[in-house]
């Protein structure tokens, strides 16, 4: 079965918006621009930290968590992160767990766990009130015009 891209970023289908979900479209695509935002960032950080080979690991690890929104909104976990605010429960927990280790191995967080985890779940928190903007539906409404004329 062939996807058709340019009807996937119209109408109510807009960059992949659940069915069930309690955005609208154009919101709901801040959510995805911002794990990929975030995924990039953590990523630059952990590449400019290659030679801290801790650093890095957590960088690397905590990038990996900033993309568990998509495998957990799906059921069976749906039932927790359909909630609101709860979206990013699972990747607290990851993060939670990374701390736990960090506290067990050297009795104290790493810098990068901090800031790190940090930047992860304000990041998770600002993306629905930015998707909300009018500024940020004129510009899901400019990539779903760009969309459009690309095909």
């Amino acid at each position: 079965m062939s996807r058709d891209h340019s009807r996937c970023l119209g109408g109510n289908q807009f960059a992949g918006a659940q069915l069930g979900s309690d955005l609208d479209p154009k919101t709901f695509y801040a959510i995805p621009l911002g794990d990929m935002l975030m995924f990039a960032t953590l990523v630059f950080f952990a590449f400019r930290a290659r030679f801290n080979p801790s650093a890095h690991k957590r960088l690397i690890l905590l990038a990996t968590i900033a993309l568990m929104d998509a495998p957990t909104g799906r059921p069976p976990f749906v039932a927790i992160t359909g909630r609101p605010h709860l979206d990013s429960v699972f990747c607290w927990l990851f993060v939670l767990l990374l701390m736990t280790y960090d506290l067990w191995s050297t009795r104290k967080l790493h810098r990068a766990t901090i800031w790190g985890g940090a930047f992860l779940v304000i990041a998770q928190q600002l993306r629905v009130p930015i998707g909300s903007t009018t500024v940020w539906h004129a510009f899901a409404t400019w990539v779903q015009t760009l969309a459009r004329t690309a095909h």
